[in-house]
C-alpha cells in the first residue's frame, strides 16, 4: 500500500503556507488551486516538464468579487464550454464562529495571464438550503456540530456535484448534484436546477468520513473521492476512494496518507499516455501519483 508525504510547495503565500484546497488542471503543466484563506485570488502553479515538481506559483486576483461574496473557498472545478474554459469556485457554505456565515459560488473565466474576470452567484446558500430542505437543519450548525460543510467539487455532465464533509454518517458520504447553465448569459440562482442528493456507500460501515474533494474524469462517470475525518476533533484517517455514478458503492485504493498530511484538493491528468493524480495539501504541500 503507497503511503503519500506531500512535498512543501517552493513559495508561500505571503508569509503564511497556502492553503491549498481544490485544484484543477489549466494547461499541460499547469494547475490552478484555491487557498481557503483567501478568498480574493486562485493561484496557478506551473510544473516541470515531467510534472513532478512544482517551479513556481502565481497569484492571479478574481476581479469581480467584492468583500463577502466568497468566504471560505474549498471547491473548485473546470467546465469547458464552447471552446472556453470556466473555473467554479465553490464556498464551504458552512457557518463560522457561531454567526458568520460563509457563502460563495463563483464562475471565473480563465485566460492564461493577468487577473481573472469572476462573477459571484448571489444567494446561493440560500437557494440550496431552501431546495433542499434535508440539509436545512444542518445549515444553522457549525461543522463540528454536523452542520453543513462542502468541501468538494467536480463537474458532472451538465451539472455541479459537491462533495459534503458535513453532516456525515458512519459508512456513507453524501454528494449533491445540482443542473447548472456555467456558459449561459447570467450566472444567477435561476440558472441552476433542482438538486438531487446522492448518498455513497462505504467500504468500512463503521467509520465516519466526509469528502474532502471529488474528481471526475470527464464522460466516464467515474470519481475519485478525497476522504477523510468529517469533523475537526474526529480520528478516520485520510483515504482515496473511487465511484461511478452508476452505482452507490465506493471502493478504496490501495493509497494511504502520512500521519502529518492534510489533503484537502485532487485532480486527475494524462501524461505521456499515462494517468497520474495530482494532490494538494492544507497545511501547504502537493503530491503527484
Amino acid at each position: 500500500m503507497a503511503k503519500v508525504r506531500p512535498t512543501p510547495f517552493p513559495e508561500r503565500n505571503g508569509k503564511v503556507p497556502f492553503n491549498a484546497s481544490g485544484v484543477a488542471q489549466v494547461g499541460s503543466r499547469r494547475f490552478v488551486f484555491v487557498d481557503n484563506k483567501d478568498p480574493t485570488a486562485l493561484f496557478e502553479m506551473t510544473f516541470d516538464p515531467g510534472v513532478v515538481a512544482v517551479e513556481r506559483i502565481h497569484r492571479r486576483p478574481l476581479a469581480g468579487v467584492g468583500r463577502g461574496q466568497l468566504r471560505d473557498p474549498e471547491g473548485l472545478t473546470r467546465v469547458d464550454v464552447h471552446g472556453e474554459v470556466f473555473l467554479v469556485v465553490a464556498s464551504s457554505l458552512c457557518v463560522a464562529d457561531g454567526n458568520r456565515i460563509c457563502d460563495g459560488l463563483v464562475r471565473v473565466r480563465y485566460a492564461p495571464g493577468g487577473a481573472l474576470p469572476a462573477e459571484p452567484m448571489d444567494g446561493f446558500r440560500d437557494w440550496l438550503l431552501a431546495h433542499e430542505p434535508a440539509l436545512a437543519a444542518a445549515g444553522r450548525r457549525e461543522p463540528d456540530a454536523g452542520g453543513l460543510n462542502v468541501e468538494g467539487l467536480a463537474w458532472d455532465r451538465n451539472a455541479l456535484l459537491f462533495g459534503l464533509r458535513g453532516p456525515a454518517e458512519p459508512g456513507c458520504v453524501t454528494l449533491v448534484r445540482v443542473p447548472a447553465d456555467v456558459g449561459g448569459a447570467r450566472w444567477t440562482t435561476a440558472s441552476l436546477g433542482h438538486p438531487e442528493l446522492i448518498r455513497v456507500r462505504l467500504p468500512e460501515p463503521g467509520v465516519t468520513r466526509g469528502i474532502r474533494d471529488v474528481s471526475g474524469a470527464a464522460g466516464t462517470g467515474d470519481f475519485l473521492l478525497l476522504l477523510g475525518r468529517s469533523t475537526s476533533h474526529g480520528d478516520a484517517p485520510f483515504r482515496l476512494g473511487t465511484w461511478n455514478r452508476a452505482g452507490d458503492r465506493a471502493a478504496l485504493l490501495d493509497v494511504t496518507f502520512h500521519r502529518t498530511a492534510k489533503p484537502e484538493g485532487v485532480t486527475t491528468f494524462s501524461i505521456g499516455g499515462e494517468q497520474r493524480i495530482l494532490i494538494v495539501d492544507d497545511a501547504g504541500g502537493y503530491a503527484v501519483l
